[in-house]
């Protein structure tokens, strides 16, 4: 019987992310039914405008990202949230954060990261955003330590070298005075949380970071289902939007949070 509550309580969760993003679940099913169209990892990212989600999913495959040969592959340094074979998620931080691109030519935005892993998400974020402070944020940065090497011979942190930083997302006592010390009076334009992906993690990270949001930002919440369904309702004061795992929403302008 909690077998099959369990089960129901999973379809509806899927029926509601299915309802907000039907668009994104479209693209999904034709690229189930018919493949993913990969031409466009045989082009070089140049090829595409700075931010577009082929530019986002090239860069990631330049950075060691999850290749066409799947997670098994031997070029699998993490990174998976950006290629239409893997999460998908390009399309919806293209999107959301081309305001921000046209802003970092006039105005010195501040980015931060929570859950670095390996380093390819701030070698994007640094190609992207080659004026903006950057901050990652990881329980481990030994981990980016380990392959900041390998991320630089691939062409990272040329133009934008990033900070990071140690970061507790379960310790909800220190997180804030964390976010405080390290951002020093900046204000936070682009947050992305890729850390532990529960739920606990994800609300403790929002309020350590909530404090700080600048007037204008964008928030994404990567591999959780249920971060729309966890906070939106508490925290009408923003502009929400799901895309399958992805949670995303904004304030100012046309901003929004992103949660996967």
């Amino acid at each position: 019987m909690k077998t099959g509550r369990n089960n129901n309580k999973f379809l509806m969760r899927r029926v509601r992310s299915w309802t907000r993003s039907p668009q994104f679940y479209l693209q999904k099913a034709r690229e189930a039914v018919f493949g993913v169209d990969t031409i466009l990892f045989q082009k070089k990212r140049e090829t595409y405008s700075i931010g577009s989600f082929e530019w986002l999913a090239l860069t990631e495959t330049l950075y060691g990202g999850l290749q066409l040969g799947g997670v098994t592959s031997k070029t699998d340094r993490g990174g998976d949230r950006m290629s239409p074979c893997y999460h998908g998620y390009g399309r919806c931080y293209a999107e959301f954060l081309k305001p921000f691109i046209s802003a970092n030519r006039t105005e010195r935005l501040t980015l931060i990261e929570v859950g670095i892993l390996n380093g390819s998400g701030l070698a994007i974020w640094c190609d992207l955003f080659p004026s903006a402070r950057v901050i990652g944020f990881d329980i481990d940065p030994s981990n980016f330590q380990a392959n900041r090497k390998s991320l630089e011979q691939a062409g990272a942190f040329q133009k934008n070298v990033p900070e990071v930083h140690s970061f507790d997302q379960l310790d909800s006592r220190k997180a804030n005075d964390v976010l405080r010390d390290v951002l020093g009076g900046n204000r936070v334009d682009i947050a992305i949380d890729d850390g532990c992906h529960s739920l606990g993690s994800i609300e403790i990270t929002f309020e350590a970071i909530r404090p700080f949001f600048a007037p204008r930002f964008v928030y994404f919440v990567e591999d959780n289902f249920d971060t729309y369904d966890y906070l939106a309702p508490r925290h009408r004061e923003y502009r929400w939007t799901t895309r399958g795992e992805l949670t995303s929403w904004i304030c100012g302008g046309r901003a929004m949070f992103c949660s996967d």
